[in-house]
């Protein structure tokens, strides 16, 4: 009989968390049921045994946390569950002392925001404290992450760098031909640290050289709309299409019809940054030539002049230099891509990935 493990996520899942789907969904050697404080987009991600609190404890906003861990406790105990995964800091935060209470190991997952960002706050911070003290491991997306955890404090003997990957067969390799259009793609919210402003900036600056050349933008958010208004003050708006959120998917299929791959992302203003884009990811196995920047774990996947090209965050002149590069050499795209492929197989496979995490699991279970 297999051991029992629970995942624990605030909110189960918002549309870019595919990556914490398929990790679940891939664990074999371990019974997964997942708990969660909110529901939604179950029907986008579907699981056999997703557990949440009824509604009444979402009506206590002084004792409604108190009611969820009281809840989440009983049912870890019928449930016989051995070990803890809490994604994010702050799941990790918040089942911490159920844990504590029945005696059981707890692995976080940080992912970004939960490094960067929040540590300003200083209530989260002094939680983040008491986590990395009695936490048991944890795991962080990026070496550059993991230097960040330890910065705030975690002891070094108890971060793991853990990927995580995708799965790389359902992305297809195709040789690139020449098409009427080249179609260079951006994928991800539309919030500050993705950096779209500056690949439309860019772009800007190389379309009337290349007026095959056209733009796509997968994605929504708060910063569609000055985004777009972006596009119209260069009168690109018949280069560039906003195709607003897609799910996954569609997502795959936008990548299989484009030729580049643009990820400008940038430190926002709050300070949040990314870990590695699972997109970056799944550009790279779809042979995707990819231009991004030396930001966060960027650099840990995407290697300049080799899977792709990096250049300083902001700086708008060296990504429209490696795009002109790039369009003006496609003979070297599919060498590229197939270099980014490769690495992708070898590093960032979700199932090589999987089994890592299930070996960590295996640790702490007696």
């Amino acid at each position: 009989m297999k051991d029992k493990i629970a995942c624990f996520i605030r909110t189960y899942l918002f549309p870019t968390e595919t990556f914490i789907y398929e990790a679940i969904r891939n664990i074999k050697n371990f019974t997964v049921v997942v708990l969660a404080c909110n529901l939604i987009n179950t029907h986008l991600f579907p699981y056999h045994e997703i557990i949440s609190p009824p509604r009444v404890s979402k009506q206590l906003p002084f004792f409604g946390k108190l009611l969820e861990r009281i809840f989440f406790a009983r049912v870890i105990k019928e449930k016989s569950v051995k070990l803890i995964h809490a994604w994010y800091g702050w799941s990790g935060i918040m089942i911490l002392p159920v844990c504590k209470k029945l005696g059981l190991p707890l692995i976080t997952s940080f992912h970004g925001l939960d490094v960067s960002r929040l540590p300003r706050h200083f209530f989260y911070r002094r939680k983040l404290f008491s986590l990395f003290k009695r936490g048991d491991l944890f795991l962080t997306r990026s070496f550059f992450m993991r230097d960040e955890v330890i910065r705030l404090g975690c002891p070094p003997e108890k971060v793991l760098v853990h990927y995580g990957g995708i799965n790389v067969s359902r992305f297809k390799l195709k040789e690139k031909t020449r098409a009427r259009e080249i179609k260079i793609l951006m994928c991800g919210r539309m919030v500050e640290k993705k950096g779209f402003n500056y690949g439309i900036l860019a772009f800007s600056r190389i379309s009337r050289k290349y007026p095959r050349a056209r733009m796509i933008i997968v994605g929504d958010g708060k910063l569609r709309q000055p985004l777009e208004k972006l596009v119209l003050s260069f009168n690109l708006q018949d280069k560039v299409e906003f195709s607003g959120f897609l799910p996954h998917h569609e997502v795959e299929k936008k990548m299989r019809e484009a030729d580049i791959f643009l990820a400008p992302s940038v430190t926002a203003r709050n300070q949040d940054k990314e870990g590695i884009p699972n997109v970056i990811k799944e550009a790279m196995a779809c042979g995707l030539p990819v231009v991004s920047t030396y930001h966060a774990g960027i650099p840990e996947i995407v290697r300049d002049g080799e899977t792709g090209f990096l250049v300083p965050e902001r700086d708008v002149n060296l990504l429209a230099e490696r795009l002109d590069y790039l369009l003006s050499h496609p003979e070297i795209w599919t060498e590229i891509g197939m270099k980014a492929r490769e690495l992708i197989w070898r590093k960032f496979n979700l199932f090589t990935q999987t089994q890592e995490l299930e070996k960590i699991y295996s640790r702490f279970i007696k």
